[in-house]
């Protein structure tokens, strides 16, 4: 499903599980939900505004697949790096190329290349994005657990968490993608779907990020002092 472009060393391995969640991903994804509020809320009043948030939304989500696949490739590294002699692994993610692909659409849209069209798109990519990148977080975690020496409390919250917020994506990504595809049938409502599909995209990677999942476990398990 996905090959690394990065290299790199070890880490702790309680960041393994994490299955290459970002806060960078966090703050893309809360980005593109605060931008899909607002054109919400002024969808029908400002139709030109209203399509400028619609496509600078979906670039941030783009932004933050490609950040997840980064990320990601750097949790498969971790896991080599504990089994093998640490060495440089190329390659890519799909993360990134559909990140990319999301990109490249946003921006055409934003200077009203068929927007009507090139943002339903970049939503459905955005979708299938989300629906990969939550297989392959599992997929991360799953790895790390097989070549783990033992599981401590924290790795087994943060696993937890992994399968949690990955089904979660996992149903994001599946809505995102139906509301893109109704968006290219129903050409009157296409901003207004596309839109409500920034606000559950950008939730849901907003949720799945690393600094909410990290907040948890400091609760649910604090330092001894």
């Amino acid at each position: 499903m996905s090959q690394t472009i990065i290299s790199g060393q070890g880490a702790p391995a309680e960041r393994l599980a994490l299955g290459g969640r970002t806060m960078s991903q966090g703050m893309f994804g809360g980005i593109a939900l605060v931008l899909g509020i607002v054109g919400l809320a002024i969808a029908g009043n400002y139709p030109s505004a209203e399509t400028y948030l619609d496509a600078i939304a979906q670039i941030f989500l783009g932004l933050s697949l490609i950040v997840f696949g980064m990320a990601l490739a750097m949790a498969y590294i971790r896991v080599v790096s504990n089994v093998e002699s640490p060495g440089t692994v190329t390659g890519t993610t799909a993360d990134m190329f559909l990140g990319g692909a999301v990109v490249i659409l946003g921006v055409l849209a934003l200077v009203h290349i068929v927007p009507q069209i090139l943002i339903p798109t970049a939503a459905i990519v955005v979708g299938v994005g989300l629906l990969l990148n939550s297989a392959s977080s599992v997929r991360a975690a799953t790895l790390e657990t097989d070549v783990s020496a033992e599981r401590t409390l924290v790795r087994r919250v943060n696993e937890e968490l992994v399968f949690a917020t990955a089904s979660l994506r996992a149903v994001a990504g599946v809505s995102v993608a139906v509301l893109g595809i109704l968006g290219l049938t129903i050409s009157a409502d296409t901003m207004v779907l596309t839109l409500v599909a920034a606000i559950v995209a950008g939730a849901a990677m907003l949720l799945a990020s690393t600094s909410l999942s990290s907040r948890f476990v400091r609760t649910m398990i604090p330092h001894p002092a």
